[in-house]
């Protein structure tokens, strides 16, 4: 009896205290020092920009991944982000992903739509978007579309590219070439038609032909040589040949390499079938056949027109053709790329990242704003329509018009959101040149430049990206100014995006500054080096980078490590009203007039909607500055480096940054 009171007093008294007891569950693996977000608590507006191919991989393949994304969604999270730009998923001809083959799949190196889906979910469950990149102004080379359309001229797939026999007088009837001039160096050679080529064994004598094509023939392990073909006289061609094993055989109209001259197979590494004609297209893939014996070639059905094509950023992305823009919703292309969309929304996806849209409506150098515009309307009241059909608000959008700010207002007619690439190129002038009371003055101009478009614009604003020399590089590798530079970023009016790579101090040079492209799109090295998605960037990989030294698991370890300033910094974006969407205004006394005490000093105000305000100061030269802001400043929000408030006196160490909330 009283062993049985005593279990029960026992229990009771557990029961009481896990009734008291108000602390949250935690995960004991959780690192304090890591952010922890709960779900609506991320209202900073942060994006991270995303390489699936070299973010993380799943599988062991050393490419990047849907799942490996899905893997690491905590450390996204823990980042502050409330949503992703995926670099392109669909199959493409380059690793890349910007020369797109088919928008209405998925690329089966990243997984299956289903593993697409479960990261969709699972990244919302985190109260975490996903943007998918879109290319509007061209596919690729290897698109069915385009190599359909210089197979058959009367394909209807001929429309949706720009392809004609004389470009320098044609290119004018394009509606969408109006206001562009004509680049020669834009136009590409190519060879329309779409020959057959048949293989049968044959007991006829070897024949020696003259006619202009030929056949291009080497045995499997050695050089090859070109045999021309007899001209029938009636439109086919032929040639007899004695084989021993596999042979590749390509067809040429000429006998040299020169540019539109060869004919292949629609894929790479055809086999082909005795009997069976096999259509060709031009600069197609390698054929093969296998046989031994006497075999006859027939050529056939050959259409050898020589056409030129209209591809901006090279002959393997050919410029996509949308008509008259100001009917953009009746061209078939158009309908045809948005119908893909709709599959996309249909699976969950939050918005789109549209790639160099600037160039569509013209070229490389010259090219039509006004009436890139109008197209840009056209599409995103497309996507929205549909987007809205299942959603209350609206769909999400940013472009890439890569413009000074005054001439990327005139896109806020078409779009919510576009790129501020000022805000970089501003922002890296001031940490360099150690001047930052300039700063608040340029955003605040471009700020007011777009609001007067549209007054709901919203300003994309970033570091470096995919296309850019990385940040640290710019910075002269100087880890105190990469800290003030993400510091400055997550403290200014707009939506940041933060690139992969960038939190962690990740380096290099890009194509354009004697670099390559690859070198600035490194892999994440999450905790072991051999693990990281090496594998889809040809070999162009910067091992100094790709190593444990420096891998997220050491700097999530080391307080003082760039990491903890962009977790510090997006803490306190998502949490302080006023940084979270706050608006930015002029100091009155820290800004462009004040070139001589306050030279270093950039200094702000940003107001919440609530009311709530603060000061963001940054002090972007390296010697120690004292100032008097003239606030009463209260709880101090965040800081980076040194700081200190004795009364009305504020004292920043060398590319250091506060934030205060003003009393």
């Amino acid at each position: 009896m009283k062993k049985t009171l005593y279990w029960m007093v026992l229990c009771v008294l557990a029961l009481l205290l896990a009734a008291c007891d108000k602390t949250p569950t935690v995960d004991p693996t959780h690192d304090d020092s890591i952010p922890a977000y709960a779900a609506g608590d991320k209202k900073g507006g942060i994006t991270y920009q995303l390489l699936i191919y070299s973010f993380a991989d799943s599988d062991g393949d050393r490419i990047g991944d849907f799942n490996g994304i899905r893997q690491h969604l905590d450390y996204l999270d823990g980042l502050g982000v409330s949503a992703i730009w995926l670099s392109p998923a669909h199959p493409a001809d380059s690793y890349h992903g910007y020369d797109v083959v088919d928008y209405g799949a998925l690329n089966p190196k990243y997984g299956s739509e289903a593993d697409f889906k479960a990261l969709i979910d699972a990244a919302h469950a985190k109260g975490i978007k996903i943007y998918m990149d879109y290319v509007l102004n061209h596919s690729g080379k290897g698109h069915p579309w385009f190599t359909e359309a210089l197979a058959d001229p009367s394909s209807p797939y001929r429309d949706y590219y720009f392809i004609c026999t004389n470009p320098a007088s044609e290119w004018s009837s394009y509606p969408m070439l109006k206001g562009y001039s004509y680049n020669n160096d834009e136009w590409h050679s190519a060879t329309s038609g779409s020959p057959r080529l048949k293989v049968s064994s044959t007991s006829e004598a070897v024949t020696n032909g003259s006619a202009t094509w030929n056949l291009w023939m080497w045995p499997q392990g050695h050089d090859g040589k070109a045999v021309r073909f007899v001209d029938d006289k009636d439109g086919t061609y032929h040639i007899v040949a004695d084989l021993s094993g596999t042979t590749g055989v390509l067809v040429r109209k000429s006998m040299d390499w020169t540019a539109g001259s060869k004919f292949g197979a629609a894929q790479e590494d055809y086999n082909m079938t005795e009997g069976i004609p096999i259509d060709l297209v031009g600069d197609g893939g390698n054929i093969f056949f296998t046989g031994t014996g006497r075999y006859r070639f027939d050529l056939s059905n050959t259409v050898s027109q020589s056409v030129r094509y209209m591809g901006a950023f090279g002959s393997w992305m050919p410029d996509l053709n949308y008509g008259d823009v100001s009917k953009a919703e009746e061209n078939a292309c158009f309908q045809a790329i948005a119908a893909t969309v709709d599959k996309w929304i249909g699976l969950g996806i939050d918005g789109l990242r549209l790639d160099a849209v600037k160039h569509i409506c013209g070229g490389m150098w010259t090219f039509n704003n006004s009436s890139n515009v109008t197209l840009l309307r056209k599409w995103y009241d497309r996507c929205n329509a549909s987007y809205r059909e299942s959603h209350s608000e609206d769909f999400y959008m940013v472009a890439e018009a890569w413009m000074g700010a005054s001439d990327v207002a005139q896109y806020y007619k078409a779009l919510p959101a576009l790129f501020e690439f000022d805000f970089w190129e501003r922002l890296k002038w001031v940490l360099n040149e150690q001047t930052g009371c300039y700063f608040s003055k340029d955003i605040l101009g471009y700020r007011k430049a777009y609001k007067a478009v549209n007054p709901k614009a919203i300003a994309a604003t970033k570091l470096a990206n995919h296309d850019e020399t990385r940040t640290a590089t710019v910075l002269g590798l100087n880890t105190a100014r990469c800290k003030q530079a993400a510091a400055m970023l997550l403290t200014a009016e707009g939506e940041p995006y933060i690139y992969q790579g960038e939190e962690l101090g990740y380096w290099g040079k890009d194509g354009d500054e004697g670099g390559r492209d690859e070198l600035v799109r490194t892999p994440i090295v999450w905790d072991n080096a051999s693990s990281a998605a090496t594998a889809d960037l040809g070999g162009h990989v910067d091992y100094t980078l790709v190593r444990d030294e420096i891998s997220v698991a050491n700097q999530q370890k080391d307080e003082s490590s760039i990491l903890h300033t962009y977790y510090d910094f997006t803490k306190a974006r998502n949490t302080c009203p006023a940084l979270a969407g706050g608006v930015m205004s002029r100091h009155p006394v820290y800004n462009e007039t004040n070139t001589s005490e306050g030279k270093a000093i950039a200094a702000w105000y940003m107001t919440g909607s609530d009311g709530s305000k603060v000061l963001v100061v940054h002090n972007v030269g390296a010697a120690p500055k004292t100032i008097t802001p003239g606030d009463s400043l209260g709880e101090l929000v965040v800081s980076l480096g040194t700081c200190s408030l004795s009364g009305s006196s504020l004292t920043l160490g060398g590319n250091s940054s506060a934030v205060y909330y003003i009393k």
